[in-house]
């Protein structure tokens, strides 16, 4: 009954407002005063916040006796964020979750994954008196749906669903001075990287420890005694900035970096993940997206050809995806 007596009490005042209005007895200054409470009452109850945006590109080149040469193709990413942010009080519980998947087509080729990612970000905080600062808790967990295979081998499998997979845990401050910017900082982080594909955990790919092999006569690798580690544990400091703004009348931009540094080894070495989005708006049902993406993680080794030599170590990945296509909001 309690309930009912408090989601109806805002819609009670509210008419009351109107009715007091429409009598005559108040001047304008104490009409817009009444008015103004009234409204604030009725915004207040709306606790949860929820939205998102679903995204669908596609791009297709036919070739016939081209004498320029080159391959059909056809490739398409479909995308969805979305969130549900929650406001009582002096609580803040943000919640936000991307998927994208997207593939690429050429003629006479192996289809190759252009896109495969889904994150799912959680932020409970308290505030701290009536500053913008809040007391929170982070939760974060990345991986990829499907096999991720080398562009130059495409035999060789070099990731799987939850191979990687990150989730971190921390706990620090958030900083909200607006809804445009927000800057969280953890001096305690988990990081905790999964590896679950054997054949890559054997291998020692992300970090975790490789496995043991005997070795037979010629001195090569042979029954294996000991598997791979299927886990990496990290403790550290984490940082996470955002911020998003209408750049004009139909044009968003939204960036976002975070950072991790692991306390128990070489401390220097950041891990570095920085997106960026412009989303370029044509009607309610088309839009153009740009999208970046750069990352630096010191347990990641990645075989390249850098001056015509052969290398195999961590380096700088950058990723970027211009679309247009059919965008639909919710």
């Amino acid at each position: 009954m309690n309930k009912v007596l408090r989601s109806a009490l805002p819609a009670a005042l509210l008419l009351a407002a109107n009715f007091v209005l429409a009598q005559g007895d108040l001047d304008d200054k104490d009409r817009k005063a009444l008015r103004e409470k009234a409204a604030a009452t009725v915004d207040s109850t709306k606790i949860w916040t929820k939205g998102g945006i679903f995204q669908l590109n596609f791009t297709q080149v036919q070739l016939v006796n081209w004498s320029a040469g080159g391959l059909s193709s056809l490739s398409g990413i479909a995308q969805v964020n979305a969130f549900a942010n929650k406001r009582k009080g002096k609580i803040a519980w943000d919640n936000s979750i991307a998927l994208a998947y997207g593939l690429l087509a050429q003629e006479g080729k192996r289809s190759f994954k252009s896109d495969d990612r889904f994150e799912l970000n959680s932020r409970y905080g308290y505030q701290i008196g009536s500053s913008a600062w809040y007391a929170s808790a982070m939760l974060q967990f990345r991986s990829q749906f499907t096999e991720g295979f080398n562009a130059t081998n495409d035999t060789v499998k070099i990731s799987n669903l939850l191979a990687p997979g990150y989730l971190l845990f921390g706990l620090g401050a958030d900083y909200k001075p607006n809804d445009k910017f927000s800057l969280y900082i953890s001096p305690a982080t988990v990081k905790m990287t999964f590896v679950m594909d054997q054949d890559l955990a054997d291998a020692g790919a992300f970090g975790v420890d490789p496995a043991v092999y005997e070795l037979d006569s010629l001195g090569l690798p042979g029954r294996r005694t000991t598997p791979g580690e299927t886990s990496l544990f990290q403790f550290g400091a984490f940082l996470n900035a955002t911020y998003q703004t209408p750049v004009a009348k139909n044009i968003s931009f939204m960036t976002r970096l975070d950072l991790f540094s692991n306390y128990l080894k070489e401390p220097s070495n950041i891990d570095v993940n920085w997106e960026m989005l412009w989303t370029f708006k044509v009607n309610d049902w088309f839009a153009a997206t740009l999208n970046t993406m750069l990352i630096y993680d010191h347990d990641i080794d990645i075989a390249r050809v850098e001056d015509n030599t052969p290398k195999f170590g961590p380096t700088t990945q950058f990723r970027e995806t211009l679309g247009v296509g059919l965008n639909f909001k919710f």
